[in-house]
């Protein structure tokens, strides 16, 4: 009985009314459903939901519509916006309700303070949500202190301080931004020592990243490429912080990279305060844009978009792969529509079909082809076939002419395979051969 009481109480802390604009074209339906989405995986229960004209500059919906709303709400609730807010709009509404009112930057803000783990991504969130509460408390201390009050509350005579609450209220902001502006670029240098330092210690190994639109599967795709346990949810955001692992491909190690998902609409300086996480995650050889082929054809098509602009705007110069997942929920025939439709709109990028959860080889095969390459010097007693051999199985970059010997400088993306096979040909031929790492 106390366990039911308790979970009605978390129920009803967590109420609250969902005002939604009303869609007038594809894309606001594309959000409001998204909004849904984030609601739930936030653990908000709507008691109420409603539609209104984004109309009114001062207020975003319709004035006359809210005060039918104010006077439809019995008790004080949540009010969650199913849009962006500016700073005027947010304040206006709270008085408007006189309750408190989340609009859906505050919305993920919230779901990403659940999720972080790291010092780094608490820090980020902080800075984004300073940067976000910044306006809206400058508007909430001119509200309480009156036009007057807001400008002319500073000590008068020789002893004033020159300074009212506006003044103080900017210098505490300022000070707390660069705060944690510092100690976050303390830990992005942290992290690049740590990238150099990896890739000075596995030169020759491959770097992979998944990115892509929130809950396309990304998580399941590492434990799949890793057998590793992260936690892996149908929730919006599920995954926040950077995690790397590692797995062996034959003899090449390859080290993948996993970290937040992207979203449709959100405010530039969020991407600003998570640049330095996401610039771990991009700076990669390959970048595996993750997209999920069981959603409707224009919805895999707005994330794929969304996916890449939000890549371009940190600018990497990776090589980029387009993997549609879940494919075990498609028919061949819609499949192939998937196919075709991606190919059509993204023809300069290769697309892999896979299901991240128990059909990855096709992935594996193409990662397989960015092998670092290991140059060889190889002598051997003058033969044409073995020539031939060489110029079928590696990719010879140069070659000179000896009476007694020959030599060439050749390339193997598997050094290991690849020398045995050369020497296995030689021998096989009755020649001499010698081969040398450069």
């Amino acid at each position: 009985m106390q366990e039911s009481d308790t979970e009605n109480s978390q129920q009803a802390s967590r109420e609250c009314v969902l005002l939604l604009p009303l869609p007038l074209d594809e894309r606001q339906k594309f959000l409001n459903k998204e909004m849904s989405q984030l609601l739930r995986s936030a653990r908000y229960f709507i008691s109420k939901e409603f539609m209104i004209n984004a109309n009114n500059s001062k207020y975003l919906f319709s004035y006359h519509r809210l005060q039918e709303i104010h006077y439809e709400i019995n008790k004080p609730t949540i009010i969650i916006i199913g849009s962006h807010l500016t700073p005027k709009q947010g304040v206006n509404l709270e008085n408007l309700f006189e309750c408190k009112v989340i609009d859906k930057f505050d919305l993920v803000l919230e779901i990403f303070a659940a999720r972080a783990m790291t010092e780094e991504s608490k820090l980020q969130i902080d800075l984004a949500r300073l940067k976000y509460e910044h306006p809206r408390e400058r508007l909430r201390l001119m509200h309480r202190l009156g036009l007057d009050g807001a400008w002319h509350t500073e000590r008068s005579g020789f002893w004033g301080t020159g300074e009212n609450p506006l003044n103080i209220f900017e210098a505490r902001m300022t000070r707390t931004e660069s705060r944690l502006k510092n100690r976050l670029a303390e830990l992005s240098k942290q992290r690049e020592k740590g990238r150099f330092s990896r890739k000075r210690h596995h030169h020759d190994s491959l770097y992979v990243s998944i990115v892509g639109y929130t809950s396309a599967g990304k998580s399941t795709l590492l434990n799949s490429l890793t057998n590793s346990q992260s936690s892996v949810s149908s929730r919006l955001f599920e995954t926040l912080d950077t995690r790397i692992r590692s797995f062996k491909l034959e003899d090449l190690k390859v080290f993948i990279t996993d970290t937040v998902g992207f979203i449709e609409d959100l405010p530039t300086f969020l991407i600003d305060s998570f640049k330095s996480t996401l610039e771990e995650s991009l700076a990669a050889d390959i970048l595996l844009i993750i997209v999920d082929g069981s959603e409707p054809a224009e919805y895999m098509l707005r994330k794929t978009r969304v996916s890449i602009q939000t890549i371009n705007e940190i600018n990497p110069q990776n090589y980029r792969i387009i993997v549609i997942n879940k494919i075990d929920l498609l028919a061949d025939r819609v499949l192939e529509k998937q196919l075709k439709c991606l190919k059509s709109h993204f023809p300069g990028l290769p697309i892999v079909p896979i299901a991240a959860i128990n059909d990855i080889q096709p992935l594996i095969f193409e990662i397989d082809k960015f092998r670092p390459k290991q140059r060889f010097r190889c002598s051997y007693s003058p033969s044409y076939q073995f020539r031939s051999f060489c110029y079928d199985f590696t990719c010879v970059e140069h070659e000179t002419f000896e009476n007694s010997d020959w030599e060439m400088i050749i390339s193997l993306r598997k050094p290991k395979y690849g020398i045995e096979m050369l020497k296995h040909r030689a021998q096989k031929l009755g020649i001499k051969i010698q081969m040398e790492s450069i």
